[in-house]
């Protein structure tokens, strides 16, 4: 399944894009216009995007942008038996500029600090998360978590896919009597020799770049860990 794109949210004039909270989903729901909007990509099944701001501790809405199905036009080129319409926050509420978001009740959680995606699980991991939580639309609560990331998952990514290990180098069987032995498997030299020589020449490229993010990611742990610590001992 594809990663749903997320609402965007305004925090104390910072922009976050990966909260996968839909404050709007109950005004829908509520006023029957769930079935309203047809997703046009697989990343945005829902069908429409909104753009939120919190402003003197309330929840706004400031932008929409959904997608409608409309009766097919004659004449039509198209094989589909609908058209699409985009409409605006205008269609929801006309002549608002910004709606005061009245009817949300819940808790939004904004990530600050990205360290990496987890595709499979559809989630985002962050240094720390601020956790923002409303009554009819008014902010009664926010707090900030610091989580606890190893020093491993903080790596980047492409440094993982250079040196990662080839999953034939080393095979584990089971015996007759139950032990494990560990045989190296007869990897031709050519291959062996290609494999080193590009994971040399990755080395000389990313090198640079490699130490200086390694460093600032180094620092941060440690800072991290540190602050971590104090927060839980308190």
């Amino acid at each position: 399944m594809t990663a749903q794109s997320s609402e965007v949210f305004i925090y104390h004039g910072r922009t976050y894009s990966d909260a996968y909270t839909e404050p709007l989903s109950k005004y829908l729901y509520d006023n029957n216009l769930s079935k309203e909007f047809v997703g046009i990509s697989s990343a945005c099944w829902r069908g429409y995007t909104g753009t939120w701001e919190i402003i003197n501790d309330k929840l706004y809405l400031t932008n929409f942008a959904g997608y409608m199905r409309i009766p097919k036009v004659k004449n039509s080129a198209s094989t589909e038996p609908f058209g699409i319409k985009g409409v605006g926050l205008g269609y929801l509420f006309p002549n608002q500029k910004e709606v005061f978001a009245e009817w949300y009740s819940g808790e939004i959680k904004l990530g600050k600090g990205f360290v990496k995606s987890d595709y499979d699980n559809f989630e985002t991991l962050y240094r720390k998360e601020i956790f923002l939580k409303f009554k009819d639309g008014v902010l009664i609560e926010s707090k900030i978590v610091r989580n606890h990331i190893s020093f491993y998952d903080r790596i980047p990514r492409y440094l993982k896919l250079i040196y990662e290990s080839d999953s034939n180098d080393d095979l584990t069987f089971l015996d007759k009597e139950n032990s494990l032995l560990n045989r190296k498997s007869s990897k031709p030299f050519k291959e062996k020799f290609y494999s080193l020589m590009r994971i040399s020449l990755c080395t000389l490229i990313v090198l640079p770049v490699a130490i200086i993010q390694m460093m600032v990611i180094s620092v941060e742990y440690i800072y991290d860990n540190i602050l971590f610590k104090i927060a839980k001992s308190t």
